[in-house]
């Protein structure tokens, strides 16, 4: 009796919601009419969006064009290796027997800013080796030797000058100071004591030059600790990379690890996702019942107690907080008012929470039955990665494609090389031993930045463009399995691969239209991140406000064109439409039933969140215990690291990839299944000749049957 009681009670709600979305058919469009010919996603298909396919066409032909020209006028080389006086590269060409750069005068690298952008402004020469000891060319005892330690611009003049002239004439360096290559450039050791501790005596010692200038330690201190602070990232990049040459196959095994948590978690919802969401929604609600509980008793406790609210000041101590009445009363009101709320929308949409579930059981088997749909993003993420690979090697290209500039320095009265007038090497006449013709950087072109600007946003648009291919083929895929009446006897053996096929035979010009769009959108958020960026030091809290305004519109506005670009393949891959007709169709169907689209992105998203966080938080978790050396008995296979710390964050967020990658699949399936499932309540009514194509378990929640036997 109570159940048909139940039934009564859900076919009135859904008489009630058909006759709502009745009302609404003027503000959101026509409902679906029933179509006898329609049998599922259209066969008879037509290629759409031609002409943006013809752009994005164009598009890559001139980003390959930009590639070619970067390529051939271009030399990364010069942004990796150092750069000496004469704009000769260090370790390259003539210069490879000589892969690190000395200088000449450490002190006038002081200051990071300078050293980044134009080098130090003192001489800079490739050598073979850097000073193993340190010691003044002035006191020399025996010229021979010192001679051959000594580094210089011009090595051929050694054996027509003394020490004295080579040192005058500022070819040679007057003092050398015992280095370490760091990066390619010889960077002071003198500093440390034989067990890496500073050595106050040797950092007080004092040096001096031809010219009577007195270097202090703690001067050429200050400016090796300038040039470490850039080019200390490669000690530590050589220390990453033996420990991954040391651990990359037990990361591996990790990783391997979470894919299989992955497939389980995805298992486990097809059998027990009703259990899943409602026992996370009686865990919420039990945690926010005790948290108000608990916040009243602590109140009531602080009633007696005096406390001084005039005299609190802001202070980062939470004890303080928690010591007071309000900060309790707060707390108490605020988890009570979320949980009348949790309750209040529990109990109104119970039956909708119920049809969610059901489409993430039905999301399962789709994917248990296409169990290819896996794998599939393996294919998308290796053509971004290849994508990143070719955009960073054009952009370096592009940043290296600048010409040498060369400045008239006196070497003995270095202030700023960008402040010296320019020179070309090959017409310059020495006026004075002291003038040099010196190369100072290497200035970018005019068009440059419009290049740059071309090649990012060739880089957005084509990653878009394979995340559209990505969600339209799929969408083919999932809405075959939908609408196939016998399930899953008649599902189609390769129904990715035909999802794929339709997708490029077909509508590539729609996607390239929709990741147009969000690029554009992209690009603009790009540049109001670079004009807030350069607004930022003048202070205006006027500026400040707008540019936060605009990037948050801008923001909102990219995540609901993704959104509705993504319902749009959804039904391109069903009728085959264009995108913009496409995406109208999708918009209006979701707003007749924008309560079902709530209920279920929030429900997805709660059990989404929670397969994340057991997959990552496991692995993470087992990767620390065992990195660490904390796991006795598997003690002897943990390899020697420099930073054990490393290989965990490694497969936490390798492990985050891979959760990510198999649940956007299952999203994906779940938002197909949903428009198709909202088509088939509008088109159907289960007669013979329009039977539900849905499951058996949506037509009893909605309280729908076929009217007919159907097939077992």
């Amino acid at each position: 009796m109570n159940h048909l009681e139940n039934e009564g009670e859900l076919s009135s709600q859904t008489a009630l919601t058909d006759s709502r979305n009745t009302e609404q058919t003027e503000d959101y469009g026509k409902s679906f009419e029933y179509d006898p010919e329609f049998k599922g996603p259209v066969k008879n298909r037509s290629c759409t969006d031609i002409i943006c396919l013809f752009l994005f066409l164009i598009f890559l032909g001139g980003w390959i064009v930009l590639a070619v020209i970067a390529f051939q006028r271009g030399d990364p080389k010069q942004l990796i290796f150092p750069t000496d006086w004469q704009g000769r590269i260090c370790g390259v060409g003539k210069m490879s027997g000589k892969p690190y750069l000395y200088f000449f005068d450490l002190t006038k690298c002081i200051g990071f800013a300078s050293v980044l952008m134009s080098g130090c402004p003192t001489p800079q020469v490739c050598t073979s080796k850097c000073p193993n000891r340190t010691f003044t060319s002035l006191i020399a005892i025996d010229e021979t030797s010192i001679k051959n330690e000594m580094i210089c611009i011009d090595d051929s003049q050694k054996e027509e000058q003394t020490v004295i002239e080579l040192v005058s004439s500022g070819n040679c360096a007057p003092f050398y100071l015992k280095s370490k290559p760091l990066a390619g450039r010889c960077i002071p050791d003198i500093f440390l004591s034989s067990s890496g501790e500073p050595d106050e005596k040797l950092a007080n010692n004092i040096v001096q030059d031809i010219n009577g200038k007195n270097v202090s330690g703690d001067e050429m201190k200050l400016a090796k600790e300038s040039l470490e602070t850039m080019l200390n990232a490669r000690e530590i990049g050589e220390k990453i990379f033996q420990d991954f040459t040391a651990g990359w196959w037990l990361m591996l095994v990790c990783l391997l690890i979470s894919l299989v948590e992955a497939f389980l978690w995805i298992l486990l919802m097809k059998y027990s996702a009703g259990v899943m969401v409602w026992a996370s929604l009686f865990c919420i609600t039990g945690l926010l019942t005790f948290v108000c509980y608990y916040s009243i008793n602590k109140y009531l406790e602080l009633s007696d107690s005096t406390e001084s609210y005039a005299a609190f000041t802001f202070t980062t101590n939470m004890k303080s907080y928690l010591a007071l009445r309000k900060t309790w009363l707060a707390i108490a009101l605020i988890s009570g008012i979320v949980l009348l709320i949790l309750l209040l929308v529990v109990i109104s949409l119970r039956t909708r929470i119920r049809i969610a579930i059901s489409l993430i059981k039905e999301s399962s088997r789709a994917i248990s039955s296409m169990i290819s749909s896996l794998f599939f993003p393996v294919i998308p993420y290796l053509l971004q990665f290849c994508l990143f690979i070719f955009w960073g090697a054009v952009a370096m290209s592009i940043a290296s494609s600048g010409k040498a500039v060369y400045r008239n320095v006196n070497q003995h009265n270095v202030s700023s090389v960008q402040d010296s007038p320019t020179c070309d090497p090959k017409d310059f006449k020495e006026i004075t031993t002291d003038i040099h013709c010196v190369f100072s950087a290497y200035e970018s072109e005019s068009n440059l930045l419009r290049a740059q600007i071309y090649n990012v946003f060739g880089l957005f648009w084509a990653v878009f463009f394979i995340i559209g291919v990505c969600q339209l083929s799929l969408s083919i895929a999932f809405s075959t399995y939908y609408w196939t009446f016998n399930k899953p006897k008649d599902i189609p053996s390769f129904a990715v691969a035909s999802g794929i096929g339709t997708c490029l035979r077909y509508h590539l010009g729609s996607v390239a239209f929709g990741s147009l769009l969000i690029a554009i959108l992209r690009v603009i958020r790009v540049i109001l991140e670079y004009i807030d960026q350069k607004l930022r030091k003048y202070d205006n809290k006027v500026v400040k406000v707008l540019m936060c305004l605009c990037k948050c519109c801008f923001w909102c506005l990219e995540k609901f064109l993704k959104f509705i670009s993504k319902n749009a393949y959804i039904m391109i891959g069903i009728y085959g439409k264009n995108f913009c007709t496409s995406a109208k169709d999708a918009m209006f169907l979701l707003m007749r039933n924008i309560a079902r689209v709530v209920v279920l992105d929030k429900v997805v998203d709660l059990l989404l969140f929670l397969g994340k966080l057991v997959t990552v938080g496991t692995t993470t978790v087992a990767a620390f215990y065992f990195f660490s050396g904390r796991i006795h008995f598997l003690k002897h296979y943990v390899p020697s690291l420099n930073y054990y710390l490393l290989p965990v964050i490694t497969v936490a967020i390798g492990s985050y990839f891979i959760a990510s990658c198999i649940f956007s699949v299952y999203n994906m399936a779940v938002d197909t299944l949903f428009l198709c499932f909202l088509d088939d309540c509008e088109r159907n009514d289960g007669s013979a000749e329009r039977p539900y194509y849905m499951s058996r378990e949506l037509m009893k929640i909605l309280g729908k049957k076929n009217k007919f036997k159907e097939p077992q």
